[in-house]
């Protein structure tokens, strides 16, 4: 009789702990990032500019930078948290401020073209793919090298 007792209490304990091992196991989490493809939408100069898509812009999400991608290309980010960023894409860096005129002192990274092309847009991140135009807007401009 004990031993058929202590066989009950054994398949007892046995099914509690299969139990809870089995309803921890089915707790189901949502991921908290998507995947985020990035391409620019760039403005043209004096009608056809076509060497705008070919060069290169530097690609920044919420001020941090991801990337150097073409004015025709794509660049996608994953694990991209979910919620709203800001996204920025430039031809040129930024070298510092003239103290006279206070502005920013830009460096085009392109060969030397005058022509500084910059946009930003902000998106609302979701699980899954996410796609993000940034629209991208090109004015002549001196540059200030000493």
């Amino acid at each position: 009789m004990r031993k058929k007792l202590f066989h009950h209490i054994y398949l007892f304990i046995v099914l509690v702990i299969l139990f809870f091992v089995l309803n921890s196991c089915s707790t189901v989490s949502t991921p908290s990032t998507g995947i985020v493809t990035i391409d620019l939408d760039i403005s043209y100069i004096l009608g056809i500019d076509l060497e705008r898509l070919s060069e290169n812009y530097y690609i920044y999400m919420d001020d941090v930078y991801q990337g150097t991608m073409t004015g025709s290309g794509a660049l996608t980010l994953s694990d991209v948290p979910i919620g709203i960023h800001g996204f920025d894409a430039y031809n040129y860096m930024i070298v510092g401020i003239d103290e006279d005129s206070m502005k920013e002192v830009k460096l085009p990274i392109n060969g030397g073209s005058t022509t500084l092309c910059s946009g930003n847009v902000s998106h609302l991140v979701e699980t899954g793919i996410n796609y993000v135009t940034i629209p991208v807007y090109c004015n002549q401009a001196v540059i200030m090298i000493e």
